[in-house]
């Protein structure tokens, strides 16, 4: 299995639908779901002082029960808008032919509906399989095309799913299962996993019917992990490409450009290995957050940190992220006559297993990576500094870098001389 990613990217940090039964707001990285605060039915004054442990035995099941559930009483249309302009397009035929070159776009069922998925890119998940994180929903409504919401998950190895009608769209530390009732999106079960400058970590679990504080610690773990464990019966949503996949690059492939050999070997080692679960883009950067180095041992130097890839497509003077992820863990070098070499690396694992394969990996610096590792604002200021040096290196009119969704992020001036200390 790919290795998970992204704890919580940049280009993709949110679920953007508007979902009834979702009132209530939480401070999470991987992803947040817009929601109606008026979106809760009236409950009596016994019903609101019913004990969590109550709430959780009649609600806390993953099926979704209609009879039990009124999606139309609760359900506010969602505020953002589709990036596809489908004005004038009567099928979903018309809508894949005003796609633009890079898009992709897939036919599944989620619930009672046959829908559309259009993505801002794609990636090839197995050979020949395409996959998308990102898709905007669209379903017929009296007859037209309409458009239902957005979804995107967290990295590439969390392509969007489905099983049993349902769609699975997760990330690093978040699941969240949908279906669509009578053109209306309902988010079935959601969890996430949060962590605090400590390290320490918090889950979070609810329904449709439930919220968050329905769920003690204990019971909101066990979901968590449940909810990952359907990943192993679910179906990678294949995704066709528009205007065929393109092999040209208009950038040239990244080399580190500091003088340090050391890191040299390192980057490399990024790109080559790490960057083999990804197709079809014009250039690969890695951006290693790197949080504690061992060089007592020349035969087995031990490099810990968050190391991530992320790939772009040149679009004028932008580099436009399509794909990316993390691989935390600690790559091993030894020092050589030639210089280093990269003898293997550790990776933490997917899923249920995230914690305790990275407190084995980090042992003592396991609160560090949880802190500093998985520190957006720690990466973005590594991510963009690596960025910039590749410009100034290459001799590039680049000025910003681009995830989905979000806006153009400046470059700064380049610093390749003084970006690392060269190793003892």
């Amino acid at each position: 299995m790919k290795k998970k990613m992204l704890s919580s990217i940049a280009m993709c940090l949110s679920v953007a639908l508007v979902l009834p039964g979702c009132s209530g707001s939480k401070g999470q990285e991987d992803a947040s779901v817009l929601a109606s605060e008026n979106a809760v039915t009236d409950n009596s004054a016994e019903d609101k002082n019913s004990s969590a442990s109550d709430a959780t035995n009649e609600t806390g099941n993953s099926s979704y029960n209609p009879s039990s559930f009124n999606v139309s009483d609760v359900y506010e249309a969602p505020s953002q808008e589709s990036s596809v302009d489908i004005s004038g397009c009567d099928t979903f035929t018309q809508i894949v032919d005003k796609l633009e070159d890079g898009k992709g776009y897939a036919n599944v069922t989620i619930g009672d509906a046959d829908v559309l998925l259009v993505s801002s890119g794609t990636y090839e998940w197995e050979e020949g399989i395409y996959a998308a994180i990102d898709a905007d929903i669209f379903i017929y409504k009296d007859g037209a095309p309409q458009y239902l919401g957005s979804v995107c998950a967290g990295g590439t190895a969390y392509p969007l799913e489905v099983a049993d009608g349902n769609l699975y769209v997760g990330g690093n530390h978040f699941m969240t299962k949908y279906t669509i009732d009578s053109e209306n999106m309902v988010e079935l079960e959601e969890a996430y996993v949060s962590y605090d400058t400590d390290g320490n970590d918090t889950y979070y679990y609810k329904t449709c019917n439930s919220q968050f504080e329905d769920y003690d610690e204990e019971t909101a773990k066990s979901r968590f992990d449940e909810l990952f464990a359907e990943l192993d019966n679910v179906e990678v949503i294949e995704f066709q490409p528009v205007g065929g996949v393109s092999s040209s690059s208009k950038v040239p492939a990244y080399e580190y450009p500091g003088p340090e050999l050391f890191y040299t070997v390192l980057y490399d080692y990024m790109i080559d290995e790490l960057s083999k679960d990804y197709s079809d883009y014009d250039v690969c950067i890695p951006c290693p957050v790197i949080i504690s180095e061992d060089e007592s041992d020349k035969d087995d130097i031990k490099v810990y940190g968050n190391f991530w890839i992320f790939n772009y497509n040149l679009n004028g003077d932008v580099l436009e992220c399509t794909s990316g992820g993390s691989y935390p863990g600690c790559i091993h070098l030894k020092s050589t006559d030639e210089g280093y070499e990269v003898i293997s690396m550790d990776i933490v694992e997917d899923g249920t297993d995230f914690d305790e394969s990275a407190k084995k990996i980090f042992g003592d610096l396991y609160d560090t990576f949880t802190k500093d590792g998985e520190d957006e604002n720690v990466r973005e200021e590594i991510r963009a500094q690596i960025i910039a040096n590749y410009v100034a290196a290459n001799g590039l009119n680049i000025t910003s870098y681009q995830d989905y969704g979000w806006d153009p992020v400046a470059l700064p001036k380049e610093n390749i001389d003084s970006f690392y200390s060269t190793l003892d």
